[in-house]
């Protein structure tokens, strides 16, 4: 058993160093889309479907409150999950997030999307929604060719990881936000890090 533990544990940090080296740019890029979008007034709007959406409102708490050290709230939002309705009609289920991304976001704001697998239905509908209201998007995907990766223009950012197990993906996921969160920190308050 502890050989399969040490297993997992280089699995985990394979995965890292190989993302770190395809994804330097673009978390660098991400981070600036939405630096750039606060600073002009926008908002970050957060989602993602299954167990990516618990990221959604992880980053979106962590913009709203702080990362590691205090600093002014950042307005940031995570879509609505939950698609119990008492309207039986499936395609407003399957429309949910796209409803909210009309409803509460503009031009002037950033949706960032978590995708496992970008196939997700949910997510596809919400990105075509923030491209038709002339929205940034920052993707977080994996390498494939997903149909969610397709509707990204140049103004996106998509972060996609080199990874398939879902576990591995989740968890640099998880690490990859919180390098947004921390560049978006030291961009916006450079000094709060001198603390």
């Amino acid at each position: 058993m502890q050989e399969h533990i040490r297993q997992l544990f280089s699995e985990n940090i394979q995965t890292m160093i190989a993302t770190s080296e395809a994804l330097a740019q673009p978390i660098e890029n991400s981070a600036l889309v939405i630096v750039n979008t606060l600073i002009n007034g926008g908002k970050v709007l957060c989602c993602g479907a299954g167990a990516s959406h618990g990221l959604a409102g992880h980053f979106a708490q962590l913009l709203l409150d702080q990362f590691e050290t205090e600093r002014p709230c950042l307005p940031a939002l995570a879509l609505q999950n939950d698609i119990s309705s008492l309207h039986p009609n499936n395609h407003i289920n399957q429309d949910y997030l796209a409803r909210q991304v009309r409803a509460l976001g503009s031009a002037a704001d950033v949706l960032l999307v978590i995708s496992l697998t970008g196939s997700e239905q949910s997510l596809i509908k919400a990105v075509e929604a923030a491209v038709t209201s002339d929205m940034k998007v920052v993707a977080l995907t994996i390498d494939n060719d997903s149909d969610l990766a397709g509707l990204l223009n140049q103004q996106d950012v998509e972060l996609k990881v080199p990874a398939h197990r879902p576990a591995r993906v989740f968890e640099c996921y998880t690490f990859l936000l919180h390098c947004i969160c921390e560049l978006i920190d030291t961009t916006l308050f450079p000094q709060q890090g001198e603390l």
